[in-house]
Protein backbone atom coordinates (compact mmCIF):
# COMPACT_ATOMS: atom_id res chain seq x y z
CA UNK A 1 0.00 0.00 0.00
CA UNK A 2 2.83 2.38 0.79
CA UNK A 3 4.50 1.63 -2.60
CA UNK A 4 1.21 2.31 -4.38
CA UNK A 5 0.88 5.54 -2.49
CA UNK A 6 4.38 6.54 -3.52
CA UNK A 7 3.87 5.65 -7.21
CA UNK A 8 0.60 7.58 -7.33
CA UNK A 9 2.18 10.62 -5.75
CA UNK A 10 5.15 10.48 -8.16
CA UNK A 11 2.84 10.29 -11.16
CA UNK A 12 0.87 13.27 -9.94
CA UNK A 13 4.00 15.30 -9.25
CA UNK A 14 5.66 14.51 -12.58
CA UNK A 15 2.48 15.16 -14.55
CA UNK A 16 1.95 18.39 -12.69
CA UNK A 17 5.52 19.56 -13.33
CA UNK A 18 5.35 18.82 -17.05
CA UNK A 19 1.96 20.43 -17.63
CA UNK A 20 2.86 23.35 -15.39
CA UNK A 21 6.06 24.01 -17.27
CA UNK A 22 4.29 23.92 -20.64
CA UNK A 23 1.46 26.14 -19.47
CA UNK A 24 3.88 28.49 -17.76
CA UNK A 25 5.89 29.07 -20.94
CA UNK A 26 2.80 29.54 -23.03
CA UNK A 27 1.11 31.78 -20.53
CA UNK A 28 4.23 33.85 -20.05
CA UNK A 29 4.39 34.50 -23.77
CA UNK A 30 0.68 35.30 -23.99
CA UNK A 31 0.74 37.36 -20.83
CA UNK A 32 3.64 39.53 -21.94
CA UNK A 33 1.84 40.36 -25.15
CA UNK A 34 -1.63 40.73 -23.72
CA UNK A 35 -0.37 42.87 -20.88
CA UNK A 36 0.80 45.44 -23.36
CA UNK A 37 -2.59 45.41 -25.08
CA UNK A 38 -4.51 45.56 -21.80
CA UNK A 39 -2.36 48.38 -20.44
CA UNK A 40 -2.95 50.43 -23.54
CA UNK A 41 -6.68 49.69 -23.46
CA UNK A 42 -6.89 50.58 -19.80
CA UNK A 43 -5.14 53.86 -20.41
CA UNK A 44 -7.40 54.63 -23.36
CA UNK A 45 -10.65 54.00 -21.56
CA UNK A 46 -9.73 54.67 -17.96
CA UNK A 47 -11.26 58.13 -18.18
CA UNK A 48 -14.53 56.72 -19.57
CA UNK A 49 -14.76 54.12 -16.81
CA UNK A 50 -14.05 56.72 -14.20
CA UNK A 51 -16.82 58.96 -15.56
CA UNK A 52 -19.29 56.02 -15.53
CA UNK A 53 -18.42 55.27 -11.92
CA UNK A 54 -18.83 58.96 -11.05
CA UNK A 55 -22.22 58.97 -12.77
CA UNK A 56 -23.38 55.91 -10.82
CA UNK A 57 -22.26 57.44 -7.53
CA UNK A 58 -23.88 60.80 -8.46
CA UNK A 59 -27.19 59.02 -9.18
CA UNK A 60 -26.97 57.19 -5.85
CA UNK A 61 -26.26 60.47 -4.05
CA UNK A 62 -29.26 62.20 -5.68
CA UNK A 63 -31.58 59.26 -4.93
CA UNK A 64 -30.28 59.10 -1.35
CA UNK A 65 -31.05 62.80 -0.82
CA UNK A 66 -34.60 62.36 -2.21
CA UNK A 67 -35.21 59.19 -0.18
CA UNK A 68 -34.09 60.85 3.06
CA UNK A 69 -36.20 63.97 2.49
CA UNK A 70 -39.23 61.70 1.96
CA UNK A 71 -38.65 59.36 4.92
CA UNK A 72 -36.06 60.98 7.26
CA UNK A 73 -34.69 57.44 7.76
CA UNK A 74 -31.31 57.45 9.56
CA UNK A 75 -30.13 54.34 7.64
CA UNK A 76 -30.71 56.16 4.33
CA UNK A 77 -28.93 59.23 5.74
CA UNK A 78 -25.86 57.15 6.65
CA UNK A 79 -25.76 55.68 3.13
CA UNK A 80 -26.12 59.22 1.72
CA UNK A 81 -23.03 60.38 3.62
CA UNK A 82 -21.10 57.27 2.50
CA UNK A 83 -22.01 57.99 -1.15
CA UNK A 84 -20.95 61.62 -0.65
CA UNK A 85 -17.49 60.61 0.61
CA UNK A 86 -17.03 58.15 -2.26
CA UNK A 87 -18.08 60.78 -4.81
CA UNK A 88 -15.61 63.29 -3.33
CA UNK A 89 -12.88 60.68 -3.64
CA UNK A 90 -13.78 59.98 -7.29
CA UNK A 91 -13.85 63.62 -8.39
CA UNK A 92 -10.55 64.35 -6.63
CA UNK A 93 -8.61 63.14 -9.70
CA UNK A 94 -10.34 65.79 -11.83
CA UNK A 95 -8.69 68.67 -9.99
CA UNK A 96 -5.66 70.14 -11.80
CA UNK A 97 -3.38 72.91 -10.55
CA UNK A 98 -0.75 73.19 -13.31
CA UNK A 99 -1.08 74.30 -16.92
CA UNK A 100 -3.94 72.22 -18.35
CA UNK A 101 -4.85 70.75 -21.70
CA UNK A 102 -8.29 71.30 -23.17
CA UNK A 103 -9.51 67.98 -21.76
CA UNK A 104 -8.09 68.76 -18.31
CA UNK A 105 -9.84 72.15 -18.36
CA UNK A 106 -13.14 70.38 -18.92
CA UNK A 107 -12.34 67.91 -16.14
CA UNK A 108 -11.64 70.86 -13.82
CA UNK A 109 -15.05 72.29 -14.75
CA UNK A 110 -16.73 69.00 -13.82
CA UNK A 111 -14.88 69.06 -10.49
CA UNK A 112 -16.14 72.57 -9.72
CA UNK A 113 -19.75 71.68 -10.62
CA UNK A 114 -19.60 68.55 -8.46
CA UNK A 115 -18.17 70.47 -5.48
CA UNK A 116 -21.04 72.99 -5.66
CA UNK A 117 -23.58 70.15 -5.98
CA UNK A 118 -22.24 68.39 -2.86
CA UNK A 119 -22.62 71.61 -0.87
CA UNK A 120 -26.20 72.02 -2.15
CA UNK A 121 -27.39 68.48 -1.28
CA UNK A 122 -25.90 68.85 2.21
CA UNK A 123 -27.89 72.08 2.62
CA UNK A 124 -31.03 70.16 1.55
CA UNK A 125 -30.42 67.54 4.26
CA UNK A 126 -29.69 70.15 6.93
CA UNK A 127 -32.82 72.12 6.01
CA UNK A 128 -34.88 68.92 6.18
CA UNK A 129 -33.46 68.10 9.61
CA UNK A 130 -34.26 71.59 10.91
CA UNK A 131 -37.74 71.46 9.28
CA UNK A 132 -37.13 74.71 7.39
CA UNK A 133 -39.62 73.99 4.59
CA UNK A 134 -38.92 77.11 2.51
CA UNK A 135 -35.14 76.67 2.63
CA UNK A 136 -35.48 72.93 2.02
CA UNK A 137 -37.62 73.43 -1.12
CA UNK A 138 -35.24 76.09 -2.49
CA UNK A 139 -32.14 73.96 -2.04
CA UNK A 140 -33.87 70.85 -3.35
CA UNK A 141 -34.80 72.66 -6.58
CA UNK A 142 -31.25 73.97 -6.88
CA UNK A 143 -29.81 70.48 -6.26
CA UNK A 144 -32.02 68.99 -9.00
CA UNK A 145 -30.92 71.68 -11.47
CA UNK A 146 -27.23 71.16 -10.64
CA UNK A 147 -27.71 67.41 -10.93
CA UNK A 148 -29.08 67.91 -14.46
CA UNK A 149 -26.15 70.17 -15.41
CA UNK A 150 -23.60 67.66 -14.11
CA UNK A 151 -25.17 64.64 -15.87
CA UNK A 152 -25.28 66.52 -19.17
CA UNK A 153 -21.68 67.70 -18.66
CA UNK A 154 -20.58 64.13 -17.90
CA UNK A 155 -22.29 62.78 -21.02
CA UNK A 156 -20.62 65.39 -23.25
CA UNK A 157 -17.20 64.83 -21.65
CA UNK A 158 -17.57 61.06 -21.97
CA UNK A 159 -18.36 61.36 -25.68
CA UNK A 160 -15.31 63.56 -26.20
CA UNK A 161 -13.06 61.05 -24.44
CA UNK A 162 -14.57 58.20 -26.42
CA UNK A 163 -13.87 59.91 -29.73
CA UNK A 164 -10.28 60.62 -28.71
CA UNK A 165 -9.76 56.98 -27.78
CA UNK A 166 -11.30 55.50 -30.94
CA UNK A 167 -8.12 55.68 -33.01
CA UNK A 168 -6.06 54.07 -30.27
CA UNK A 169 -8.64 51.34 -29.93
CA UNK A 170 -8.61 50.55 -33.68
CA UNK A 171 -4.87 49.95 -33.69
CA UNK A 172 -5.13 47.69 -30.64
CA UNK A 173 -7.96 45.69 -32.27
CA UNK A 174 -5.74 44.98 -35.31
CA UNK A 175 -2.92 43.74 -33.07
CA UNK A 176 -5.32 41.65 -31.03
CA UNK A 177 -6.70 39.82 -34.09
CA UNK A 178 -3.25 38.62 -35.10
CA UNK A 179 -2.48 37.62 -31.55
CA UNK A 180 -5.69 35.62 -31.20
CA UNK A 181 -4.72 33.20 -33.98
CA UNK A 182 -1.26 32.62 -32.58
CA UNK A 183 -2.42 32.27 -29.00
CA UNK A 184 -5.20 29.89 -29.98
CA UNK A 185 -2.84 27.51 -31.79
CA UNK A 186 -0.39 27.48 -28.92
CA UNK A 187 -3.08 26.92 -26.32
CA UNK A 188 -4.67 24.07 -28.26
CA UNK A 189 -1.34 22.28 -28.58
CA UNK A 190 -0.29 22.64 -24.96
CA UNK A 191 -3.80 22.05 -23.70
CA UNK A 192 -4.09 18.79 -25.64
CA UNK A 193 -0.87 17.48 -24.17
CA UNK A 194 -1.90 18.46 -20.65
CA UNK A 195 -5.36 16.94 -21.01
CA UNK A 196 -4.03 13.61 -22.21
CA UNK A 197 -1.69 13.36 -19.25
CA UNK A 198 -4.29 14.42 -16.71
CA UNK A 199 -7.08 12.16 -17.99
CA UNK A 200 -5.07 9.07 -17.18
CA UNK A 201 -4.60 10.11 -13.59
CA UNK A 202 -7.94 11.76 -12.91
CA UNK A 203 -9.85 8.66 -13.94
CA UNK A 204 -8.44 6.80 -10.94
CA UNK A 205 -9.53 9.68 -8.70
CA UNK A 206 -12.90 10.60 -10.19
CA UNK A 207 -14.75 7.33 -9.63
CA UNK A 208 -14.19 6.95 -5.85
CA UNK A 209 -14.51 10.72 -5.32
CA UNK A 210 -17.77 10.76 -7.29
CA UNK A 211 -19.25 8.09 -5.03
CA UNK A 212 -18.06 10.01 -1.98
CA UNK A 213 -19.55 13.27 -3.32
CA UNK A 214 -22.96 11.67 -3.99
CA UNK A 215 -23.07 10.23 -0.49
CA UNK A 216 -21.96 13.55 1.05
CA UNK A 217 -24.72 15.37 -0.88
CA UNK A 218 -27.37 13.09 0.60
CA UNK A 219 -25.94 13.65 4.09
CA UNK A 220 -25.97 17.41 3.45
CA UNK A 221 -29.69 17.19 2.60
CA UNK A 222 -30.36 15.57 5.97
CA UNK A 223 -30.38 11.88 5.05
CA UNK A 224 -28.14 10.17 7.60
CA UNK A 225 -29.38 6.67 6.72
CA UNK A 226 -27.19 6.48 3.60
CA UNK A 227 -25.15 3.48 2.60
CA UNK A 228 -21.60 4.08 3.78
CA UNK A 229 -18.93 4.46 1.08
CA UNK A 230 -16.51 1.63 0.31
CA UNK A 231 -12.82 1.85 0.97
CA UNK A 232 -10.59 2.74 -2.02
CA UNK A 233 -7.35 1.12 -3.19
CA UNK A 234 -5.87 4.64 -3.18
CA UNK A 235 -4.41 5.26 0.25
CA UNK A 236 -5.40 8.92 0.63
CA UNK A 237 -8.97 8.39 -0.60
CA UNK A 238 -9.31 5.34 1.64
CA UNK A 239 -8.48 7.53 4.66
CA UNK A 240 -11.05 10.12 3.57
CA UNK A 241 -13.76 7.47 3.06
CA UNK A 242 -13.08 5.90 6.44
CA UNK A 243 -13.17 9.28 8.20
CA UNK A 244 -16.39 10.23 6.38
CA UNK A 245 -18.09 7.01 7.48
CA UNK A 246 -17.02 7.67 11.07
CA UNK A 247 -18.31 11.26 10.85
CA UNK A 248 -21.75 10.11 9.64
CA UNK A 249 -22.09 7.64 12.49
CA UNK A 250 -20.92 10.20 15.06
CA UNK A 251 -23.32 12.79 13.64
CA UNK A 252 -26.27 10.43 13.99
CA UNK A 253 -25.37 9.78 17.63
CA UNK A 254 -24.92 13.52 18.33
CA UNK A 255 -28.27 14.47 16.76
CA UNK A 256 -30.09 11.87 18.84
CA UNK A 257 -28.43 13.09 22.05
CA UNK A 258 -29.12 16.73 21.12
CA UNK A 259 -32.80 15.97 20.43
CA UNK A 260 -33.22 14.38 23.85
CA UNK A 261 -31.39 17.31 25.49
CA UNK A 262 -33.65 19.86 23.75
CA UNK A 263 -36.78 18.00 24.79
CA UNK A 264 -35.60 17.89 28.41
CA UNK A 265 -34.62 21.57 28.42
CA UNK A 266 -37.94 22.57 26.83
CA UNK A 267 -39.88 20.66 29.46
CA UNK A 268 -37.89 22.29 32.28
CA UNK A 269 -38.33 25.78 30.78
CA UNK A 270 -42.08 25.29 30.40
CA UNK A 271 -42.32 24.10 33.99
CA UNK A 272 -40.31 27.11 35.19
CA UNK A 273 -42.57 29.54 33.30
CA UNK A 274 -45.68 27.98 34.81
CA UNK A 275 -44.21 28.18 38.29
CA UNK A 276 -43.20 31.83 37.83
CA UNK A 277 -46.65 32.77 36.51
CA UNK A 278 -48.34 31.02 39.42
CA UNK A 279 -46.01 32.72 41.90
CA UNK A 280 -46.66 36.22 40.53
CA UNK A 281 -50.42 35.61 40.44
CA UNK A 282 -50.39 34.42 44.04
CA UNK A 283 -48.14 37.31 45.06
CA UNK A 284 -50.48 39.88 43.51
CA UNK A 285 -53.49 38.42 45.25
CA UNK A 286 -51.61 38.16 48.53
CA UNK A 287 -50.43 41.78 48.42
CA UNK A 288 -53.89 43.02 47.51
CA UNK A 289 -55.39 41.03 50.38
CA UNK A 290 -53.19 43.01 52.81
CA UNK A 291 -55.32 46.12 52.40
CA UNK A 292 -56.42 47.07 55.91
CA UNK A 293 -60.22 47.49 56.16
CA UNK A 294 -60.02 49.26 59.57
CA UNK A 295 -61.11 52.52 57.97
CA UNK A 296 -64.53 50.93 57.34
CA UNK A 297 -65.44 51.12 61.01
CA UNK A 298 -64.41 54.79 61.36
CA UNK A 299 -66.41 55.85 58.31
CA UNK A 300 -69.50 53.89 59.33
CA UNK A 301 -69.29 55.47 62.78
CA UNK A 302 -69.09 58.92 61.20
CA UNK A 303 -72.13 58.03 59.08
CA UNK A 304 -74.09 57.07 62.15
CA UNK A 305 -73.24 60.37 63.85
CA UNK A 306 -74.17 62.30 60.73
CA UNK A 307 -77.55 60.54 60.58
CA UNK A 308 -78.32 61.90 64.03
CA UNK A 309 -77.42 65.50 63.13
CA UNK A 310 -78.65 65.96 59.54
CA UNK A 311 -81.54 65.14 57.26
CA UNK A 312 -81.84 61.72 55.65
CA UNK A 313 -80.95 62.84 52.08
CA UNK A 314 -77.46 63.93 52.93
CA UNK A 315 -76.96 60.89 55.12
CA UNK A 316 -78.16 58.69 52.28
CA UNK A 317 -75.64 60.27 49.91
CA UNK A 318 -72.88 59.78 52.44
CA UNK A 319 -73.75 56.15 53.14
CA UNK A 320 -74.10 55.53 49.38
CA UNK A 321 -70.59 56.88 48.77
CA UNK A 322 -69.22 54.75 51.59
CA UNK A 323 -70.93 51.65 50.19
CA UNK A 324 -69.52 52.27 46.70
CA UNK A 325 -66.06 52.85 48.12
CA UNK A 326 -65.90 49.70 50.26
CA UNK A 327 -67.65 47.55 47.72
CA UNK A 328 -64.64 48.18 45.45
CA UNK A 329 -62.04 48.07 48.21
CA UNK A 330 -62.93 44.67 49.69
CA UNK A 331 -63.49 42.97 46.34
CA UNK A 332 -60.74 40.32 46.07
CA UNK A 333 -61.66 38.25 43.00
CA UNK A 334 -60.59 40.91 40.50
CA UNK A 335 -57.13 42.38 41.26
CA UNK A 336 -57.14 44.32 37.97
CA UNK A 337 -58.98 47.59 37.54
CA UNK A 338 -58.84 50.61 35.22
CA UNK A 339 -57.52 54.10 35.80
CA UNK A 340 -61.07 55.43 35.39
CA UNK A 341 -62.36 53.22 38.23
CA UNK A 342 -59.40 54.08 40.45
CA UNK A 343 -60.05 57.80 39.99
CA UNK A 344 -63.71 57.30 40.93
CA UNK A 345 -62.61 55.56 44.14
CA UNK A 346 -60.44 58.59 44.96
CA UNK A 347 -63.40 60.90 44.34
CA UNK A 348 -65.58 58.87 46.72
CA UNK A 349 -62.83 58.67 49.31
CA UNK A 350 -62.18 62.43 49.34
CA UNK A 351 -65.93 63.06 49.57
CA UNK A 352 -66.10 60.78 52.64
CA UNK A 353 -63.14 62.55 54.24
CA UNK A 354 -64.68 65.96 53.69
CA UNK A 355 -67.89 64.80 55.31
CA UNK A 356 -65.91 63.56 58.29
CA UNK A 357 -63.68 66.63 58.54
CA UNK A 358 -66.15 69.39 57.56
CA UNK A 359 -64.81 70.05 54.03
CA UNK A 360 -61.34 70.96 55.22
CA UNK A 361 -59.71 69.27 52.17
CA UNK A 362 -59.56 71.31 48.96
CA UNK A 363 -59.59 68.71 46.20
CA UNK A 364 -58.73 69.54 42.56
CA UNK A 365 -58.54 67.18 39.63
CA UNK A 366 -57.23 67.62 36.07
CA UNK A 367 -57.77 64.51 33.97
CA UNK A 368 -57.61 63.80 30.22
CA UNK A 369 -60.53 61.40 29.81
CA UNK A 370 -58.94 59.89 26.70
CA UNK A 371 -56.17 58.41 28.88
CA UNK A 372 -58.22 56.70 31.61
CA UNK A 373 -59.16 53.50 29.76
CA UNK A 374 -55.97 51.63 30.75
CA UNK A 375 -55.52 48.64 33.06
CA UNK A 376 -53.79 48.84 36.42
CA UNK A 377 -53.82 47.00 39.77
CA UNK A 378 -56.90 47.78 41.83
CA UNK A 379 -56.74 49.94 44.98
CA UNK A 380 -53.55 51.79 44.04
CA UNK A 381 -54.46 55.48 44.12
CA UNK A 382 -56.64 55.52 47.27
CA UNK A 383 -53.87 54.27 49.62
CA UNK A 384 -51.61 57.08 48.38
CA UNK A 385 -54.29 59.69 49.11
CA UNK A 386 -54.89 58.06 52.50
CA UNK A 387 -51.19 58.36 53.38
CA UNK A 388 -51.15 61.98 52.23
CA UNK A 389 -54.03 62.81 54.58
CA UNK A 390 -52.75 60.78 57.54
CA UNK A 391 -49.09 61.66 57.45
CA UNK A 392 -48.80 64.74 55.29
CA UNK A 393 -51.81 66.86 56.20
CA UNK A 394 -53.07 65.61 59.56
CA UNK A 395 -50.98 67.99 61.69
CA UNK A 396 -50.70 71.04 59.42
CA UNK A 397 -52.44 74.28 60.35
CA UNK A 398 -52.67 75.82 56.90
CA UNK A 399 -55.19 75.21 54.13
CA UNK A 400 -55.01 71.57 53.01
CA UNK A 401 -54.84 70.69 49.32
CA UNK A 402 -55.04 67.41 47.42
CA UNK A 403 -54.34 67.63 43.65
CA UNK A 404 -54.78 64.81 41.13
CA UNK A 405 -53.83 64.98 37.43
CA UNK A 406 -53.54 62.54 34.51
CA UNK A 407 -51.25 63.52 31.62
CA UNK A 408 -49.39 61.93 28.72
CA UNK A 409 -45.57 61.79 28.61
CA UNK A 410 -43.77 59.97 25.76
CA UNK A 411 -44.70 56.27 26.10
CA UNK A 412 -46.30 56.62 29.55
CA UNK A 413 -49.52 57.87 31.11
CA UNK A 414 -48.53 59.84 34.23
CA UNK A 415 -50.86 59.92 37.24
CA UNK A 416 -49.79 62.65 39.69
CA UNK A 417 -51.12 62.80 43.28
CA UNK A 418 -49.78 65.69 45.36
CA UNK A 419 -50.43 67.45 48.68
CA UNK A 420 -49.12 70.56 50.44
CA UNK A 421 -48.29 68.80 53.69
CA UNK A 422 -45.13 68.28 55.72
CA UNK A 423 -43.28 66.28 53.02
CA UNK A 424 -40.96 63.24 53.28
CA UNK A 425 -37.18 63.42 53.94
CA UNK A 426 -35.09 62.74 50.84
CA UNK A 427 -33.17 59.83 52.38
CA UNK A 428 -36.45 58.11 53.20
CA UNK A 429 -37.70 58.65 49.63
CA UNK A 430 -34.56 56.99 48.28
CA UNK A 431 -35.06 53.99 50.55
CA UNK A 432 -38.70 53.69 49.51
CA UNK A 433 -37.89 53.77 45.78
CA UNK A 434 -35.02 51.27 46.16
CA UNK A 435 -37.12 48.98 48.35
CA UNK A 436 -34.65 49.25 51.25
CA UNK A 437 -35.80 49.29 54.88
CA UNK A 438 -39.48 49.61 53.96
CA UNK A 439 -40.65 47.77 57.06
CA UNK A 440 -38.51 50.03 59.28
CA UNK A 441 -40.00 53.15 57.69
CA UNK A 442 -43.51 51.74 58.02
CA UNK A 443 -43.01 51.36 61.77
CA UNK A 444 -41.60 54.87 62.11
CA UNK A 445 -44.48 56.67 60.38
CA UNK A 446 -47.17 54.01 60.84
CA UNK A 447 -48.24 54.04 57.18
CA UNK A 448 -49.72 50.53 57.28
CA UNK A 449 -50.08 49.10 53.77
CA UNK A 450 -49.21 52.47 52.18
CA UNK A 451 -46.39 52.87 49.72
CA UNK A 452 -44.85 49.47 50.54
CA UNK A 453 -47.89 47.68 49.17
CA UNK A 454 -48.48 50.07 46.28
CA UNK A 455 -44.92 50.00 44.91
CA UNK A 456 -44.56 46.24 45.04
CA UNK A 457 -47.92 45.62 43.35
CA UNK A 458 -47.15 48.12 40.58
CA UNK A 459 -43.75 46.56 39.91
CA UNK A 460 -45.20 43.07 39.81
CA UNK A 461 -48.10 44.11 37.57
CA UNK A 462 -46.04 45.98 34.96
CA UNK A 463 -42.88 43.85 35.40
CA UNK A 464 -40.61 46.92 35.55
CA UNK A 465 -38.91 48.97 38.27
CA UNK A 466 -39.51 52.56 37.11
CA UNK A 467 -43.24 52.71 37.82
CA UNK A 468 -43.30 55.34 40.57
CA UNK A 469 -41.52 58.56 41.48
CA UNK A 470 -41.78 60.43 44.80
CA UNK A 471 -40.82 64.11 45.04
CA UNK A 472 -40.62 66.28 48.15
CA UNK A 473 -38.55 69.43 47.76
CA UNK A 474 -38.31 70.26 51.46
CA UNK A 475 -39.98 70.32 54.90
CA UNK A 476 -43.57 71.66 54.85
CA UNK A 477 -43.47 71.91 51.03
CA UNK A 478 -45.67 68.92 50.25
CA UNK A 479 -45.17 65.63 48.45
CA UNK A 480 -45.91 64.46 44.90
CA UNK A 481 -46.29 60.79 43.95
CA UNK A 482 -46.18 60.14 40.18
CA UNK A 483 -47.21 56.76 38.77
CA UNK A 484 -45.98 55.84 35.25
CA UNK A 485 -48.37 53.55 33.36
CA UNK A 486 -47.01 52.21 30.04
CA UNK A 487 -49.35 52.88 27.10
CA UNK A 488 -48.92 49.39 25.70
Amino acid sequence: MKNKKKRFRSQIVSTFLITSALMYLVNFFIFSNMKSVIDNTDKAYDGNRRLMEMRDRLDSLQLGMQAYTNTKDEVILNKFYADEEKYKELIGVLQHDTVMTELQIREQGLYNLSTNYIQTVNQVVLAKKSRNVEEYQTYQTKASEEYGYITSYMTDLNNTMFQNNSEVYKSMITLTKYSEVLYGAILILTGGIAVCLLLVLTKRLSEPLGKLADTALEVGEGNLDVMLVDNSDIYEIGIVNSSFNQMVMSLKDYIEKFRKSVETESALREKSIRMEASYKDAQLKYLQAQIDPHFLFNTLNAGAQLAMMENADKTYKYIHKVADFFRTKIKKDDPISTLENELKIVDDYVYILNVRYSDELIYTKSVDDNLTDVSMPSMILQPIIENSVKHGLSEVEWEKHIDVSVTEEEDNIVVSLSDNGVGIPQDIIEKIIKGDSLNEYNREVNIGIGLDNVIERLRNFYNREDVIEITSVGPNMGTEVAIYIPKA
